[in-house]
């Protein structure tokens, strides 16, 4: 069964966010249409191994991000924050040393 349009979802960058098929999803007034006549599923993987987004939609078409534009992007990410179990490891081995130091010193 043909006939489903596919469409895609930018962000501000204009990169692409989200794609998928009238087979199985309504599109918003922003989304773009790229194929009229296509099959039922959407297939263009959109993430590359680290999560990246690996298209953008420039000048009415897809375009695929370079390697050194998806490695600058990740270089530039924000720093992973410590989860509580590393927090907690921390805390804990901070302890230990002030109370060697302290023992050390004769204080206990």
């Amino acid at each position: 069964m043909d006939g489903y349009k596919h469409y895609v979802r930018i962000d501000a960058a204009g990169l692409i966010i989200h794609g998928f098929s009238t087979a199985f999803e309504t599109p918003e007034p922003t989304d773009i249409c790229i194929d009229e006549n296509a099959g039922r599923h959407f297939t263009l993987d959109l993430r590359n191994d680290r999560g990246q987004f690996r298209y953008r939609y420039e000048k009415g078409a897809i375009a695929e991000r370079n390697q050194s534009e998806l490695d600058a992007e990740w270089e530039a990410r924000p720093l992973v924050p410590p989860t509580p179990d590393q927090l907690r490891e921390r805390r804990i081995a901070d302890l230990e040393k002030a109370l060697a130091s302290v023992i050390a010193k004769g204080g206990v």
